[in-house]
């Protein structure tokens, strides 16, 4: 069996991200627009004044998704693009725990998962403090 390894680098990767976040987002709008206007490929097809395959390859990834298509695509769907850089989080390469909702909060609790008998039942041949 033939393996490969790809070294991407940071560069590429960031290109990657940005790309992937731009068509999920014109994906996610475009479900919310089918489901309250009833807005389909087709309909933003027409009103582009191309076939309905281009709209599919652009949103599926397998056409270039370029600027001016990003912005017809919001301008037939009625929505503006909104567009910010800004610095990075933390540097590239950091390993940073992430945040949970668990800060600032009590420490979670361990539940015991042995099962607890009725009162009254016989208890078990092992005593609790046997049990792994």
């Amino acid at each position: 069996m033939t393996l490969f390894q790809f070294d991407v680098g940071d560069r590429a990767r960031k290109t990657g991200r940005l790309v992937g976040r731009v068509r999920d987002e014109l994906v996610r709008a475009l479900a919310d627009k089918r489901l309250k206007e009833r807005i389909t490929q087709q309909g933003l097809a027409k009103k582009l004044g191309v076939h309905r395959s281009q709209i599919n390859r652009q949103l599926s990834g397998e056409a270039n998704l370029t600027l001016r298509s990003l912005a017809d695509l919001a301008w037939a769907m009625n929505m503006d693009v909104v567009f910010e850089l800004r610095e990075p989080a933390s540097p590239a390469g950091s390993n940073e725990p992430p945040e949970t909702s668990t800060v600032g909060h009590a420490p979670a609790k361990i539940l015991d998962g042995r099962r607890r008998m009725p009162s009254g039942a016989p208890a078990s041949k092992a005593a609790p403090d046997d049990l792994p």
